[in-house]
């Protein structure tokens, strides 16, 4: 048994959302593009007759609602005897739109896989990543995605080329339940809809067309929350070349044509209430190349 793994457990960005309106399970069916970024957390998985979770950032958050946790003790159900001692280190913040939670879920499934050493037909591999979450099938695979249904159906699209994402937490989150309620009342689904396979169409023709970015939850979440409207405007005035909300928020993201470009626009940011992360886009290949580090 391999003594240690590591698992870079990435972000994502949302580089188009419509919300088609509310489904008969009490979610809402979407479209949405997702896109993995070099932003991670950390997970250190080592053998143990038992299995053990430490979390650094993460320490108010019950064991029970603990997505790696959910994650773990679901795969050792099929795999009775089986131990490890997890170690995560946070980064992403928490209930940030960035996917950290989903992605920390499906990191700990692949890791205690490789430690382990056990075969998990992938059929059966989505099948738990979706019980745990909408966006956690995506992150088994990362890169350019459709996303639809609740988002955990996921159909690779063609990867853009790398680019320069500057990413803002502007201190504060917002309840995902509060964000639908607050959309519901303004939903056009059919716009939506057309604007979405039209951005699956450039991205398949391989045109890059950031400045089609588009989230439904612009509608509302801006309006109602200065700090993320604030935020979304600093990344365009200091030169993105297009900004947006990820997810239901509350970070914002902008795209800038160069790296230094963007490192000028991460260091301006004078408010202590925001973190920034420069970051780049991570293609499907090279997500799996950057997924393990190297073990001990």
């Amino acid at each position: 048994m391999t003594s240690c793994v590591l698992v870079r457990s990435f972000a994502k960005i949302n580089l188009a959302l419509a919300v088609l309106g509310p489904r008969e399970d009490g979610y809402h069916e979407i479209r949405t593009v997702l896109q993995t970024i070099d932003l991670h957390d950390i997970l250190e998985i080592r053998p143990s007759s038992a299995l053990e979770l430490e979390c650094e950032g993460l320490e108010d958050v019950p064991l029970a609602e603990n997505l790696v946790w959910r994650a773990a003790t679901r795969l050792r159900r099929e795999y009775p005897g089986a131990g490890a001692r997890i170690t995560l280190r946070k980064k992403i913040p928490r209930g940030s739109g960035l996917g950290g939670g989903s992605s920390n879920a499906a990191a700990a499934l692949l890791g205690l896989i490789r430690l382990w050493g056990v075969d998990v037909p992938p059929a059966r591999l989505r099948a738990l990543a979706a019980g745990l979450g909408a966006d956690v099938p995506f992150f088994l695979s990362g890169g350019t995605a459709l996303g639809i249904g609740r988002g955990d159906e996921v159909y690779p699209l063609p990867d853009l080329p790398t680019c320069n994402v500057v990413v803002i937490y502007p201190g504060m989150s917002i309840p995902t339940a509060e964000a639908y309620a607050m959309l519901d009342r303004r939903l056009t689904p059919e716009a939506s809809r057309d604007k979405i396979w039209t951005f699956c169409s450039l991205l398949e023709a391989g045109s890059v067309f950031l400045d089609g970015v588009f989230n439904d939850f612009e509608r509302v979440v801006p309006a109602a929350h200065g700090a993320v409207r604030e935020a979304r405007d600093f990344l365009t005035e200091h030169g993105a070349t297009a900004a947006l909300l990820s997810g239901s928020g509350s970070s914002v993201f902008g795209f800038f044509r160069t790296e230094e470009s963007a490192l000028a626009a991460s260091s301006a940011i004078e408010r202590e209430a925001w973190r920034v992360f420069p970051a780049k886009t991570l293609c499907r290949s090279g997500y799996f190349q950057r997924l393990f580090g190297p073990s001990e």
